[in-house]
């Protein structure tokens, strides 16, 4: 009988052996989203260039993600998970080579922040799938959790570890470190026992374009559904303007108050130790009347703090914003899927987590928007009017939702 614990989950090697994967690649994705955008102003001095190399890593997931999950579907994901990790090392590789023999440019760098961001976007579908397929019933939601929290405890220690190596070793050491991290998932991946996948007979245009055709399902029920309307129109305005200011960090943190890129990333990393505590501890107490207040409220409390870090020059109002701003965003994530499931028709979710990755794939044009903003002004006006843009439509959709906030979801009718 398997116990119904997290070590139980662990006495499970395969179940192991994907984590450890999504730990490893975490780390490499989140040590290089800070030294990118670092690298980025030293080298240009620009603002909009830095919030252009983040576009590229998002960019992927809003081109991509709606068809990597048919893909999934269609192949077998832990051959996908390979083939993406190959990928990945071999242009942490191939970057490495270009930084040591000083032929690097920022173009190079902007491809390879391309090529990460699609191996990014095929995490959901493959990597997680796998967790989906393998693990108990009993222990699917725990193993979810777990999953989660080691993504939020790596939005920590990647900052953390990327601004030291940045700082000593340079943008070859984080490829190096990057390359060697892939490396070792990919040993641990080729472990990973196989699993019969259900092969599909048509595999052909018609199978790749269903997601497609099950989003605009999807979208013209959200038309219909004020629930599941504001749920999806909450996600569009975080990824606007909510999440795009962490891409203004660097730059703050270097031009404006002087900070080496150690310090840098050990206020960065405060961003995901909170919202690790976030989710440990808002997933525990809030009952299902709060889920739309804290889903809402969270963005509110979080723009409030993106105007306070652009307006009031600092290291210590950086920390505090960052460390509200990670716990604001970990309630926001959390009841983001938890609505979903709760308010949409069951038979629909998955047309309508499709609809949510076309939704979070928006925050391109936050990331072009405050880069441009930046450009103009200076990173902490930017920071000032997007928390201010942002702040518009959420009050407007509160209003829209007042008369349910309190209410426990339920689910609607297909």
């Amino acid at each position: 009988m398997e116990r119904n614990t997290t070590s139980g989950l662990f006495s499970d090697s395969e179940f192991t052996k994907i984590w450890t994967v999504g730990l490893l690649s975490g780390i490499v994705r989140w040590l290089e989203l800070l030294a990118f955008g670092i690298y980025g102003y030293d080298v240009t001095g620009s603002a909009a260039l830095v919030a252009l190399l983040v576009v590229l890593r998002f960019l992927p997931l809003a081109l991509f993600g709606v068809f990597l999950g048919a893909l999934s579907d269609l192949f077998s994901p832990r051959k996908l998970m390979i083939i993406g990790l190959i990928m990945v090392m071999a242009t942490s590789g191939i970057m490495l080579t270009l930084f040591w023999t000083g032929q690097a440019e920022f173009w190079h760098v902007a491809v390879a922040a391309f090529v990460s961001g699609i191996f990014w976007a095929s995490d959901f579908p493959f990597r997680r799938k796998m967790i989906g397929d393998r693990v108990a019933p009993a222990l699917l939601s725990r193993s979810m959790a777990l999953d989660n929290a080691t993504s939020n405890g790596t939005r920590a220690l990647g900052p953390l570890i990327g601004g030291a190596m940045y700082e000593y070793l340079g943008l070859d050491g984080v490829f190096a470190l990057g390359a060697a991290l892939y490396a070792l998932s990919i040993l641990v991946s080729l472990t990973i026992q196989p699993t019969a996948i259900t092969r599909v007979a048509d595999v052909g245009w018609a199978r790749l374009t269903a997601p497609l055709k099950g989003s605009w399902e999807a979208a013209r029920y959200a038309a219909q559904n004020r629930d599941v309307g504001i749920i999806l129109l909450v996600t569009v305005v975080f990824n606007i303007w909510g999440f795009p200011y962490l891409a203004m960090i660097p730059v703050i943190g270097k031009d404006e108050l002087g900070l080496d890129p150690s310090t840098v990333g050990a206020i960065s990393a405060l961003e995901g130790l909170f919202a690790l505590i976030g989710a440990l501890v808002l997933a525990r107490i809030t009952p299902p009347h709060m889920f739309r207040i804290l889903y809402l409220g969270g963005v509110a409390v979080l723009f409030c703090f993106i105007i306070l870090i652009g307006w009031f020059s600092g290291a210590w109002v950086l920390a505090l914003g960052l460390s509200v701003g990670g716990f604001c965003t970990a309630g926001f994530a959390i009841m983001q899927s938890t609505l979903i499931y709760s308010v949409a028709p069951k038979a629909m979710t998955g047309r309508f987590l499709g609809l949510m990755t076309i939704a979070i794939g928006t925050g391109v044009i936050g990331f072009a928007n405050i880069g441009l903003t930046a450009e103009l002004v200076s990173a902490s006006d930017a920071l000032i009017i997007i928390g201010l843009e942002g702040l518009i439509p959420i009050l407007a959709l509160a209003w829209w939702w007042w008369r349910d906030l309190f209410k426990i979801p339920t689910p609607g009718q297909e």
